[in-house]
Order: structure tokens, then C-alpha cells, then sequence
């Protein structure tokens, strides 16, 4: 049978949380290492679907996620002057659990961290891994100069991973998509109660919800790879990316100035084929799956990582190496699924080239599907 007792856990965002309160859990002794020199959470908001509220259950949280956050059963297509195209209402949840509930990035990440803490899980800020030695590359070498020994090390490094590089070198890894995401939290009309879209020409706008009176805005478009902006000028560029669109995007717009909390960042999605591991060093969330923002599943797939991945490394049936492996294949297939259909939406959207091309597609959205936004029973098709 075999036995796990200590584990690295590198990276501290919601993958690496989740892998360590999994773990901790069930009795493992879990150190988490986090490159940064504390936990001041970049980001704006996180959309958590039912599945991940499942797992924030098994933690212990999922109250106070509910209590923090703002619940929401559909998401809805617009033009751009906020027009009504058509409603999907999700078949997600029940059973206690809303289809989604989203929240601010920072307050996701405080209230997994408390509970981490609360498990015993021990914490080291400001290091990194410098060497992985001994034959199953878990005897580990830190950047303060100090060494530990473990009986697995779970990479949840981000996009620019330490881990996978050492799993897989090079060859698998962020690409530039030459798409950007630029988004902003902001007071939340009463009108915006679920994910909502406005299709644009070669992009797209919207908002989700995240409190009950904040949301974040977004707007998904073509920018250059490796574009980088001034930040006294995120407000002007953010305006004139903004101005094809209608309704309280443009209210937004004439509002932001040099102070808006302006986020933008270039999309770079990539998914590394299983196996996921080296030895016994795998990894998971971004660093091994990075989609488009479309289906909000980023987050959740890197909980559903942390968690799975704790199920199989402690399973009884099996080497380690079976269950290592195990895992990388049960979670390189659940997450292809969300990669391929998120990608598609990007292409579809991006796609749209002028305003003759998105009126044809507004004209194309099935007869049932607008009977269906008329007469509010659910339904799921979309243009």
C-alpha cells in the first residue's frame, strides 16, 4: 500500500490551496512554497461553478464563498447597444448548490488560505525551487539555500512553471493567441444579475457579478503578443477599445481615469498532454492548463486538480507511479473537454468582422432560442 506523509505544494494560488487543504485533509503533512513575499492577490474576479462549489463544501467554506459572493443561474448574449439576443440559463447546482457563484480573485484566495492555515498546512513565502534531486526528483533544493525531503511535490507555479519545466523542458507551454483580456472591478448595476456578453466586432464586452454591489467588467479583443502598456495609459486605451459598445459599458468608459484599477492581460492558452508527472513531481492548474476565460473554468479546474489530485496520490490500489499517472490522464481528459470548447468560443467570437457579419448572425440565432428568452424557460443555444 503505498504511503504519503509529506508533500510540497508549490504555488499558493486557488490550485495550490486546494491540492493543500485536500491533503491536509487527510493527514498529510503539506508545505506550501510561494515565490511571492506574501499573498496580495493580483487579479479582479473569479466566476466558481457548481462543480468547484463541491469541492469548497468537502473544505469546509462553501457558506461563506456563498456569503461573500454573488450567486447567478444564466448567462446572457448582447449586441453591442445591449440588446437582447438570447439567454442561456445554466442546468448546473441544485441540491444546495447555486449553478454559479462569483466572487472577488482576493476573497476567494483569503478564505482558502484561513483554511489552509486552520488544517496545519506550513507556509514559506519569498522562495522557490532551485533543484530537484534523487531518482524520483523529490529530494529539493530551495533558492534561500536550505533542503528538504519529500514523498511527492505538486506543481500549482502558474503559467510560467518551475515545475513543468522540470516535468517537460520545453516543450509544452504558454503560446501568444494575440487575444488580450483587459478587466476592471466596478459598482455593479441592478440590470447585470448574471455572466452577461456583448458581442462586438472582433471582440467582445461584458460583466459578471462578484458581490452584491460590485462586478467585474471585461472587454476581449485582438492585441499584439507581448504588448505591454503604460499604466497612466490603461484608462485612455481601455476608452477607446470600449467605444463600439452601448449601455453601461459606455457610462463605464467616460468614467475611468488615471486611478481605475485597469487589469489587462495577454491570453496564452496551452494544455500539456499526460503524463503530468516526473518521478513523483507533478503538477497541475496552470501550470499544466491554461484556457480562454470564456466558460470562467480556470479557477475551478485548478481546484478540481488540487482535489483530484490528493484523491490519487493517497489511493490504496497501486503504485504511486500508477496513481501518479492515474491522475494525469483523468484530469489531462477533463480538462481538454473545457480547452477545446473554450477555444472555439474565442475563435467564433473573434471571428466576427463587421457589422454586416454580426447582424447575419443575430438574424441566424435559432427561432426557439428567442421564443425561449421571451417566454424565460431554459434552453441553451446561442449564436
Amino acid at each position: 500500500m503505498p504511503r504519503i506523509g509529506k508533500v510540497l505544494v508549490v504555488g499558493g494560488g486557488v490550485g495550490g490551496l486546494s491540492a493543500a487543504i485536500s491533503l491536509a485533509i487527510k493527514g498529510v503533512e503539506v508545505e506550501l512554497i510561494e515565490k511571492r513575499p506574501d499573498f496580495n492577490v493580483p487579479g479582479v474576479g473569479l466566476g466558481q461553478p457548481a462543480c468547484a462549489l463541491r469541492i469548497y463544501r468537502e473544505f469546509g467554506v462553501l457558506e461563506e464563498i456563498l456569503d461573500t459572493g454573488f450567486s447567478y443561474d444564466h448567462m446572457t448574449i448582447f449586441d453591442q447597444e445591449r440588446t437582447p439576443i438570447v439567454e442561456h440559463r445554466f442546468l448546473m447546482g441544485g441540491a444546495g448548490f447555486p449553478a454559479f457563484c462569483a466572487l472577488p480573485r482576493a476573497s476567494l484566495h483569503s478564505i482558502l488560505y484561513k483554511r489552509a492555515v486552520f488544517l496545519g498546512v506550513s507556509f514559506r513565502f519569498g522562495i522557490e525551487v532551485t533543484d530537484f534531486s534523487g531518482p524520483l526528483g523529490v529530494s529539493i533544493g530551495f533558492s534561500d539555500g536550505s533542503n528538504g525531503e519529500f514523498d511527492a511535490v505538486a506543481g500549482f507555479d502558474g503559467i510560467r512553471s518551475t515545475v513543468r519545466q522540470f516535468i517537460v523542458g520545453d516543450m509544452f507551454g504558454p503560446r501568444p493567441s494575440g487575444i488580450g483580456a483587459w478587466r476592471l472591478q466596478v459598482d455593479r448595476p441592478s440590470c447585470v444579475t448574471g455572466m452577461e456578453f456583448m458581442q462586438g466586432i472582433r471582440g467582445k464586452a461584458g460583466a459578471i457579478p462578484i458581490s452584491r454591489d460590485k462586478m467585474y467588467l471585461f472587454n476581449i479583443r485582438p492585441e499584439n503578443p507581448g504588448e505591454i502598456f503604460a499604466r497612466e495609459d490603461m484608462h485612455v486605451l481601455l476608452q477607446e477599445r470600449l467605444l463600439q459598445f452601448g449601455g453601461y459599458v459606455a457610462d463605464i468608459a467616460n468614467d475611468l481615469n488615471r486611478e481605475s484599477p485597469i487589469v489587462y492581460g495577454a491570453l496564452e492558452p496551452f494544455i500539456v498532454p499526460y503524463p503530468w508527472h516526473r518521478g513523483r513531481v507533478t503538477m497541475g492548474g496552470d501550470a499544466a492548463h491554461v484556457v480562454p476565460p470564456h466558460l470562467t473554468a480556470g479557477a475551478a479546474m485548478a481546484a478540481e486538480d488540487g482535489f483530484v489530485l490528493a484523491r490519487y496520490l493517497l489511493g490504496e490500489h497501486g503504485t504511486i507511479d500508477d496513481l501518479i499517472t492515474a491522475y494525469g490522464k483523468t484530469r489531462y481528459d477533463r480538462n481538454a473537454f473545457v480547452y477545446i470548447f473554450a477555444n472555439d468560443w474565442l475563435s467564433m467570437e473573434q471571428a466576427v468582422g463587421s457589422a454586416a457579419e454580426l447582424a447575419s448572425r443575430q438574424r441566424r440565432t435559432h427561432p426557439k432560442c428567442r421564443q425561449a428568452h421571451r417566454s424565460g424557460r431554459p434552453h441553451s443555444r446561442y449564436i
